[in-house]
């Protein structure tokens, strides 16, 4: 008995060393020095995935811990906005719906039209913008404002008039815990936690929020779909973006990376981006490095592997892969507070009137305002 006692803790060994070197490497203080490391973990199996939930457990504690700190008035384009305070949106947002054959029922959508629109027979670029899990496309006007922001900026001339598209993500639009992921039936995959979080979700109607929605096809229904309706009805040019928060960050730059052609450029706001970065790593991603892509998130930011970590990584990816695109931190949890300091940064980084440079438009120097707001550029 005692021989096979000494076996079985000589067997045991090497896994617990290796246990130990795995969260060794997965509380590397450095984000650079974790990087190099995580890229190296990448090439045995699923240990750099493994390494990166690791990781976030911590991170995702303190996030919680300190976001009821954090301060909800918000100063953004001479906008005061208090984040605790739901309104109405402006005269320039209207509210749509069409016959959805991808998802084979009636869809709704918000539009913002800039001010001019109706006097000026001109044609003009359109931003789609995804929402996040647990919210809709109401999100964007009743607690970001981004129909005040738009106008704001338009009027300074700090970036050019543009359409502003806000679909509803969710897959039963009055029940915000059927958010989908943007893409054909989760083809993009769910990481282990979300898995987790669904398979736990889908059985307990308190956990509502946690049903990631997996049925139809959202992704056809976005960049085709939607794309066409609004081709249709408004006046658009052929410029076209698509931006979004947390699972809407993680679906706008799979949208733009993934749609031949459709989309010019995206904003990514605390998403999780593995799947691309998989794709980045085995060459399934082709697209056109010219793409203009906006990365950011909270300096406290993580929920799971969604937020600051998965940005960060997503960000050096890129950078390695010689895409150009500008990555952006803020004051802020995986939470508004930061999606909505970084939003005008977005805007400009994409619409921007100025002479683009190697940081965006001449005039925005890094993350533009950012160092005010509590932003920071990489």
């Amino acid at each position: 008995m005692r021989s096979v006692s000494v076996g079985l803790s000589a067997a045991l060994k090497p896994v617990g060393m290796f246990a130990f070197l795995l969260v060794a490497v997965s509380l590397v203080p450095s984000e650079e020095a974790y990087y190099r490391t995580e890229h190296l973990l990448h090439r045995v199996g699923p240990l750099g995935s493994a390494s990166q939930h690791l990781r976030s457990v911590p991170a995702t504690a303190s996030s919680l811990v300190f976001e009821p700190f954090q301060r909800r008035f918000v100063e953004v384009e001479g906008i005061e906005i208090d984040l605790g305070q739901a309104v109405n949106p402006t005269p320039n947002v209207k509210q749509a719906q069409f016959l959805s054959e991808a998802l084979g029922e009636h869809r709704s959508y918000s539009v913002y039209l800039p001010p001019e629109y109706e006097s000026s027979g001109k044609r003009y670029p359109v931003l789609y913008m995804l929402h996040g899990m647990s919210q809709d496309n109401a999100w964007w006007t009743q607690v970001a404002r981004v129909d005040r922001i738009a106008t704001a900026m338009i009027a300074s001339g700090r970036i050019a008039p543009l359409i502003i598209v806000m679909p509803n993500g969710n897959r039963v639009e009055r029940d915000v815990s059927t958010t989908s992921l943007y893409d054909d039936h989760c083809d993009t995959g769910l990481d282990a936690v979300a898995r987790a979080l669904k398979s736990v979700g889908d059985r307990l109607l308190a956990l509502r929020i946690y049903k990631i929605s997996c049925e139809g096809d959202f992704g056809a229904y976005i960049a085709r779909e939607v794309v066409e309706e609004v081709d249709m009805k408004y006046r658009t040019s052929n410029e076209r973006y698509v931006g979004g928060f947390s699972v809407g960050g993680r679906g706008a730059l799979q949208l733009a990376l993934g749609s031949d052609g459709v989309f010019d450029g995206a904003f990514g706001l605390s998403g999780n981006y593995d799947y691309l970065r998989t794709g980045l790593r085995e060459g399934d991603i082709t697209s056109d490095k010219d793409l203009r892509l906006f990365l950011a998130a909270g300096d406290k930011d993580q929920r799971g592997v969604y937020g600051g970590l998965s940005t960060f990584l997503f960000h050096r990816d890129l950078e390695r892969e010689g895409f150009d695109h500008l990555y952006c931190t803020y004051d802020g949890t995986h939470n508004e507070v930061a999606w909505v300091l970084a939003i005008p940064h977005a805007l400009e980084y994409l619409v921007g009137t100025g002479t683009r440079t190697a940081n965006g438009p001449e005039g925005l120097d890094g993350c533009g305002a950012a160092a005010a707001a509590g932003g920071q550029a990489r």
